[in-house]
């Protein structure tokens, strides 16, 4: 399962100078298997040699949910429920007998989204002598999130010094600390609060007349209130981690440098979930629950550099060979029992379960690498960088430990050669062409893939041990090849610049889980399966280019403005794969059913599914289109049991006259035709504006919260216990052809296929049906959405008060701020975010763009202050 919780929320952004990406394959070389899928570089804080500098960095901000899924409000469920009586689908209600006197009743959107406060503070110091210089910082955020119930806290501490012993030697210290806090609540999938507040009934109050949680049972079933969810369970994880470097550096000799660094992360984390006893109609808990998880992870990691640099006339060259060794252990308990004293008394050692839940793991794995750099610069126009690293890795077997990885790189600046017109630099100030090969490792299988785990197995038998997955001694590491060419070219003396980057990137032999037939024992119980063995199965090609423009478009004393424009486009195709069933990548999605599909020779994570074409209009259109699944062979048709007037047509894809599985195809890419960035920043003597604005267009998403599973779809229609999405006000409208027909008692124009057609012919949305035979809910291209967007991602003003009125108030620096986070999204999109990303609910990782209702981002509007002395 992908995590859904960054470890960079650990981080307090106020300690970050920089943040680097390092996408091409020269760069990322050097950085060997944890490079494979890019770099991203952190600089933090270091101390200046001078007097003792304190900040003070203080921030509130307010955010809120500005977005919401359209439902039925109270008004239109009762028409939807009205039409379905008039169907015959479900027993009248007098409540709903005349829509027009009701109001909008409950949203439960709003009643589980809440105007959230956070505020953040940090006080640093900085200084030092020539010879020793440090930096610290500690900083603590309070952050309530949108969902009821919901919080985050951080505290944070860092120490960077940096003390130059001798002219030859310098020592250096980097430490930070972190604890944060989270009460989370369940929100992405079905079974979440958001879910629930989307499907939720709007004629049912939040609270009763005696003030206690309220719910409303029909038919023996009992809607959820998702106020009480939230609020009554319990899910809190609380992390700490302690992380740094040491190092030193000597120079014992002209042109050569020595530094040796160990590194070192120590995490640990508290995972507590506690259920009480509910009671809510039909919806109860009858006993309470709780459960209790620990997890401690260590890192430890060394490194060693030799640096050799010098320059004789045109030329500058540098060498370094460089080893690294690191280790990564990890281990978890897990405890989980039931039927607790008290609610009030949350301790798992009182709980009188005679049967607990036990369980517990651990792993390792361990890196050791050994590699070099050398580069030569000629008279600054040409230079020439190559890299060799071997990796080994304890991930696999001992006979495919080791692997070798080499890349090249060069450029050529041409507008320092001789040629090149002295007054065309007037307008191309300065131009280079870059080219780059290289290859990189990728070893993410996990620890101990290449043989076989133990698990406990329980059975009627007793409880016992088996293989928890098929070993693979032949598994070894993925390699991954890139090549790019690239073009810098500067502009009326770089007022304006501009980077064009082409790139290709092959991944070969990649990890994956291999799909094996149900009868080797890889599918059924989870308790019993194993899991299918790790191997090197096929070839995935990306090819793309990235452009960025640089603009200084003013630049007046009192004046500028600087604008920044990214574009990306890729294409990604998977070119061959081996030892999986019909030479496909299938993703699945919550419910483990196909969400996506990849064949060879097309792009990743292709949804598939039914093309949605129409609806049958009446039984001549069902007589005159190719066979649905459930069409009558008998010539008697029945609205509960065949195909009906009204239910979905789908197309026939493979043209052989029927509509079964064999027609479902490619409906939608998630992956976008481009994506782009866009910030302008503005100085007008002490303030400043900054926009920011991205997006992507031509990417799809699966809106998985309408398809939901059988009965809670958000547009299925087939019950009258959860809302629908407003979406179903077009659903197909069944009249009657001729009102004069007589029918015998019992027997109604409802029950008559000749009798009944569809008063809205256009519309895509089916008929409301409880049994649905036609399964009109079977993932088709009705549930698939365009997901281009273009948003206002980020604004800053800002207002920097002169020195000359701080000096008197020993103040170096004062800034203040007002910041406005997601101000406005534009998107066709029906759900909360079209920003989405992949899926949390496929352990496979081959599911993307699958919108399972996950924490939608909200709009944040801050202030905050900057204060040097």
């Amino acid at each position: 399962r992908v995590s859904t919780i960054s470890p960079l929320s650990t981080i307090n952004p106020a300690d970050i100078v920089s943040m680097e990406i390092l996408k091409d394959a020269s760069a990322t070389a050097i950085y060997g298997a944890q490079g494979a899928n890019g770099v991203i570089l952190i600089t933090t804080k270091h101390g200046k040699a001078g007097d003792a500098k304190f900040t003070y960095d203080g921030m509130f901000a307010v955010s809120r949910q500005t977005s919401r899924i359209q439902m039925l409000n109270l008004r239109q469920f009762a028409e939807y429920y009205n039409d379905m009586v008039n169907l015959g689908e479900v027993e009248a209600n007098a409540m709903y007998a005349d829509p027009s006197i009701l109001g909008k009743g409950t949203n439960w959107q709003d009643e589980v989204f809440r105007t959230a406060l956070q505020h953040q503070h940090q006080i640093s110091a900085t200084g030092g002598t020539e010879k020793v210089q440090y930096y610290v910082s500690g900083s603590y955020m309070n952050q309530e999130g949108t969902i009821i119930g919901s919080q985050f806290d951080r505290f944070s501490v860092r120490t960077n010094i940096d003390a130059q012993l001798k002219e030859w030697f310098k020592l250096g210290v980097n430490a930070a600390y972190s604890r944060t806090h989270d009460n989370l609540k369940l929100a992405d999938g079905q079974e979440g609060v958001i879910f629930y507040s989307l499907s939720s009934l709007p004629d049912i109050p939040v609270y009763d007349i005696d003030g206690n949680y309220s719910t409303v049972v029909r038919e023996g079933y009992t809607t959820k209130n998702p106020v009480a969810l939230a609020m009554y369970n319990e899910n809190l994880l609380e992390r700490q981690k302690l992380n740094g470097n040491i190092y030193a550096e000597l120079t014992p000799v002209k042109h050569f440098t020595f530094r040796s660094e160990v590194g070192f992360d120590v995490s640990s984390s508290e995972a507590d979930t506690y259920k009480p006893k509910i009671s809510l109609g039909t919806f109860r808990q009858g006993s309470n629950s709780i459960s209790q998880q620990r997890n401690g992870s260590t890192y430890w990691s060394w490194k060693n550099y030799l640096t050799y640099a010098n320059t004789f006339g045109k030329h500058s060259v540098t060498a370094m060979l460089g080893q690294e060794a690191w280790e990564s252990s990890w281990d978890y308990m897990r405890v989980a029992s039931t039927d607790l004293p008290s609610d009030e008394i949350h301790s798992i050692g009182l709980a009188t379960s005679k049967s607990p839940t036990i369980g517990g793991g651990f792993g390792s794995s361990a890196m050791a690498s050994f590699f070099t750099r050398e580069t030569y610069n000629y008279d600054n126009r040409y230079l020439m960088t190559y890299t060799f690293r071997r990796d080994g890795s304890s991930n696999f077997g001992p006979d495919n430990r080791w692997a070798n990885f080499h890349s090249l790189a060069g450029s050529w600046r041409f507008t320092n050669e001789e040629f090149f017109p002295a007054e065309a630099k007037d307008i191309l100030s300065d131009g280079k062409i870059r080219v780059g090969w290289g290859q990189t490792g990728n070893s993410n299988i996990g620890s101990g893939a290449w043989e076989s785990g133990v698990s406990k197995m329980p059975s009627a038998l007793g409880d016992s041990q088996r293989p928890s997955n098929i070993s693979n001694r032949m598994v070894h590491w993925e390699k991954q090849e890139q090549t790019n060419i690239g073009l810098d070219l500067f502009f009326l003396q770089n007022r304006f610049n501009l980077t064009v980057d082409l790139y290709q990137k092959i991944s070969k032999d990649m990890l994956m889980s291999m799909t094996l037939p149900s009868y080797i024992g890889t599918q059924g119980n989870g308790s019993s399966a194993l899991a299918a063995p790790k191997g090197n199965y096929g070839s995935i090609r990306n090819r793309g280019l990235e452009i960025t423009l640089d603009a200084h478009i003013i630049d007046k004393s009192d004046f500028t403005w600087d604008s920044n424009f990214q574009i990306s486009f890729n294409k990604n195709k998977l070119l061959a794969l081996d030892g999986s069933a019909n030479a496909q990548l299938v993703g699945y999605g919550q419910w483990n059913d196909i969400v996506s599909v990849t064949e060879i020779g097309e792009s990743l994570y292709n949804f598939y599914g039914y093309k949605v074409i129409g609806v049958y209009k009446d039984l001549d259109d069902i007589e005159n289109s190719p066979r649905p699944e459930k069409y009558p062979t008998d010539g008697v048709y029945d609205r509960n049991s065949t195909v009906w007037p009204g239910d979905l047509k789908f197309a026939d894809v493979n043209g052989d006259n029927k509509i079964n599985e064999l027609d479902r195809t490619n409906i939608g890419s998630p992956l976008p035709k481009f994506t782009f960035g866009w910030t302008n920043t503005f100085r007008y003597k002490d303030f400043d504006l900054s926009v920011f604005f991205n997006g992507s267009y031509g990417n799809k998403v699966l809106n998985y919260n309408l398809l939901g599973q059988g009965w809670n779809g958000l547009v299925h229609m087939n019950s009258v216990w959860y809302n629908q999405h407003i979406s179903i006000s077009d659903r197909a409208r069944l009249e009657i052809i001729d009102p004069d027909k007589v029918y015998a008692a019992g027997e109604s124009w409802q029950w008559d296929v000749t009798n009944v057609r569809v008063a809205n012919p256009n519309t895509k949305t089916p008929r409301p049906t409880i049994a649905d035979p036609n399964d009109n809910d079977r993932l088709s291209d009705r549930y698939v959405e365009d997901g281009s967007y273009i948003r206002v991602k980020n604004i800053t003003l800002g207002y920097t008060f002169p020195k000359r009125m701080l000096e008197q108030y020993k103040i170096e620096n004062l800034r203040v701020y007002m910041n406005i986070q997601n101000l406005y999204t534009l998107t066709r999109y029906q759900g909360f975010d079209p920003e989405v990303g992949a899926s949390t609910q496929d352990s496979t990782g081959l599911t993307f763009g699958v919108d399972n209702g996950r924490y939608p981002s909200p709009m944040t509007c801050s202030f905050g202050v900057n204060l040097t002395f």
